[in-house]
């Protein structure tokens, strides 16, 4: 039974931009694509003294054979140029409603996207549509920025930001399922920050005297990240790791980008609510600034976490999260 590659189309250029990626998922996956365009029905309105809004059935069956004509030009022409099978639909509804309950029908492997178009997806795309479907999806989302798809497409290097929690190790299986189709290398980062800022300035100064408890944390999440890679060497994947100590953890992780360059950034989602902490925060960040394309995961068990009972990042007060 194959689980496709679901690909959310809007007519845009840019979404069109995610299928080079997409295609070379499918590839390394050995599955197919699955295009999905969603029509948002026509409204009209009543000149009437309380306007009511209604649908209007002949521009909406016009625009909705339009979009049908170009789905189906378009599943023929991706199928030539990147010599993959593909499969289209058009689904009529609420935009990241009906991507999700495609990706749940089609058991589909992953989603891959672009961060905004036209239409449908609009500048509302990262607070609004892509939140929901990350949030919701059944599936990992590669989702890439404007600034991400501009850049060559390819898996050789993945960088996977972890943190000691469960949550952040849930992306590894999917990364091990990639990285083994796809022979990337993998490269495991954490960060360890100090419980205070006014710490972190002192304990990270040349010759200090670590008083806060900063090399112990280090020290226990470089162990914590060579075992984790050593499952994944044992797998046959080439796994690296680095530890950073830094005040600040999400301008780290952009930093380590921007060093080392990665064909994509893999992490997890932590389940509080996306606006509220994933794309109001460090994988936000990572899409926005990072500019490489960024595989995410929300674990379906960590949908409903409380505040607080999960953390981004180690501190040395507390030692790394377990």
């Amino acid at each position: 039974m194959t689980r496709p590659i679901i690909v959310p189309l809007d007519g845009s250029a840019l979404a069109a931009d995610a299928l080079p990626r997409a295609a070379m998922l499918a590839h390394f996956l050995s599955e197919p694509i699955h295009l999905v365009r969603v029509h948002v029905p026509v409204l009209a309105y009543s000149a009437a003294e309380s306007p009511v809004a209604f649908p209007d059935p002949a521009w909406d069956s016009s625009i909705r054979d339009a979009a049908q004509k170009w789905l189906t030009e378009t599943t023929t022409s991706v199928a030539a140029a990147h010599k993959v099978k593909v499969t289209s639909e058009l689904r009529v509804g609420v935009p990241a409603d009906e991507v999700v309950a495609a990706a749940k029908q089609h058991d589909a492997h992953a989603i891959v996207c672009t961060t905004h178009g036209h239409g449908g997806w609009a500048a509302q795309w990262l607070g609004s549509v892509a939140d929901a479907i990350i949030r919701h999806s059944p599936c990992p989302v590669l989702a890439m920025s404007e600034h991400a798809v501009a850049e060559p497409a390819g898996f050789a290097h993945i960088l996977v930001p972890l943190d000691g929690s469960e949550t952040a190790a849930a992306i590894l299986p999917a990364v091990r399922e990639l990285a083994l189709a796809a022979k990337s290398t993998v490269n495991l980062f954490r960060v360890v920050a100090p419980q205070w800022v006014g710490d972190a300035l002192t304990a990270v100064q040349s010759g200090h005297v670590d008083r806060f408890g900063v090399d112990p944390a280090a020290d226990a999440a470089k162990t914590e990240l060579d075992r984790v890679a050593e499952d994944l060497r044992y797998a046959g994947i080439h796994a690296t790791t680095c530890v950073e100590v830094a005040t600040n953890p999400i301008r780290a992780i952009i930093d380590r980008i921007n060093e080392s360059k990665p064909d994509l950034v893999a992490m997890s989602t932590h389940g509080r609510g996306l606006s509220r902490l994933f794309m109001g925060s460090v994988a936000d960040k990572v899409l926005r600034a990072g500019g490489r394309p960024v595989f995410c995961w929300r674990p379906p068990h960590v949908l409903y976490d409380e505040p607080g009972t999960e953390r981004m990042f180690a501190t040395a007060a507390s030692g790394p999260t377990a």
